[in-house]
């Protein structure tokens, strides 16, 4: 066989394990291709799902913060609401107390609250400080409250203050202020409890 024959020959060889082996490169190339691309979309679908819950979520937690604004509104409404009915109940009992102080049955309270004073106080020597009206209107009564309980009751005017009742031990170290509005704002607590239950129908409540 010529030499050309059998260069020709291994030239042919060469060419098929070529074209073989590019068909084998060709062929994984492919295969990793198409992996790639596999991949590529299955991480697109999950970054697309997270994406969808994270929207979801972000819209829930902002429907959630609107709810929870529009609730503590309507509490904060509330609230003002039956604080200022509160404040204009008061107001309107401390009219009654102003206007009590110019009735006739109001001398009819004054024993009584000195009374209450002297027996919180105890003791034997004290001093009692009333508006001038007051004080003409009560000190017979006063007289005869020393004589019965063998006291001694100093009366003394407070012109600058109407409604005053006061009542101090003989020492000037304790004080019991029994007027209208000092009784009034002893019971503030008491009374706001009941305006709660009568006017809403529940124990107050700071929620």
């Amino acid at each position: 066989m010529p030499i050309w024959e059998d260069v020709e020959l291994f030239c042919r060889a060469i060419f098929d394990e070529g074209r073989q082996e590019a068909e084998k490169i060709l062929t994984k190339a492919k295969a990793e291709a198409e992996r790639t691309i596999a991949e590529a979309h299955e991480r697109a679908e999950k970054d697309f799902q997270k994406e969808i819950i994270a929207q979801k979520s972000g819209a829930h937690a902002e429907a959630k913060r609107l709810v929870d604004a529009a609730e503590l509104k309507a509490r904060k409404r509330i609230i003002e609401f039956r604080e200022q009915t509160i404040h204009e109940i008061l107001g309107a009992l401390e009219q009654r107390l102003k206007d009590f102080l110019h009735q006739p049955s109001y001398s009819d309270f004054l024993l009584p609250a000195i009374k209450e004073g002297i027996d919180t106080l105890g003791g034997r020597e004290f001093a009692v400080e009333l508006g001038e009206k007051d004080l003409t209107s009560v000190k017979p009564n006063i007289r005869a409250l020393e004589k019965e309980r063998g006291l001694q009751i100093e009366l003394r005017a407070s012109p600058s203050m109407e409604g005053c009742l006061r009542i101090y031990t003989g020492d000037q170290r304790l004080l019991y202020d029994n007027s209208l509005f000092s009784r009034l704002q002893r019971s503030d607590d008491e009374i706001r409890r009941e305006i709660w239950r009568k006017i809403f129908g529940a124990e107050r409540s700071d929620g």
